[in-house]
């Protein structure tokens, strides 16, 4: 095995879904970089379909707790939110599956740089996309909420490999 895919694995399996995080601000730099990562993340048709609104505003953190009241309700409120949205012009079929890898690009590449974050949905995007006066053409997908982690986050047990692999043909 290379050293890299040892390093990758690495990060990949020490991640987490972080809910609790100091009141520490992430560094302007941290953030450009973690939508680096994100524009990086493949797209079906090169469409990159998404948009990201930059959250630090402690009244506008708390404000989004306090309306949504499902996974956010269970997470303390961090430094950063980042509000994944689609840019609806740019939308193709694929665009669910595109979101996704943009997503993952951001939790690994948090996790790379010690900050903590844990991804959030289930919302009314029509309310939020209100909330947060966003243009008509982008609606609110996923957040993440991002920050330096107050205390570590033990693994949940995975299902192994062969157990995953249904056949080879």
């Amino acid at each position: 095995m290379s050293t890299e895919y040892d390093a990758l694995m690495k990060i990949i399996k020490e991640r987490r879904s972080i809910r609790r995080f100091k009141s520490d601000k992430i560094p302007k730099e941290n953030i450009k970089m973690l939508i680096e990562a994100a524009r990086w993340a493949p797209s079906g048709g090169n469409s990159q379909p998404w948009e990201f609104l930059i959250i630090t505003d402690k009244e506008m953190i708390h404000t989004l707790k306090t309306v949504m009241t499902g996974v956010m309700a269970n997470i303390q409120e961090g430094p950063l939110l980042i509000c994944l949205c689609t840019n609806k012009n740019r939308k193709t079929t694929w665009t669910g599956y595109d979101i996704g890898c943009a997503l993952q690009n951001i939790l690994l590449s948090a996790h790379s740089m010690g900050l903590g974050a844990c991804a959030i949905g289930g919302f009314d995007e029509n309310f939020i996309g209100k909330l947060l006066d966003l243009p008509d053409d982008l609606e609110p997908c996923l957040f993440i909420i991002v920050g330096f982690p107050d205390k570590d986050a033990q693994a949940p047990p995975r299902r192994g490999v062969d157990e995953l692999i249904v056949k080879e043909v």
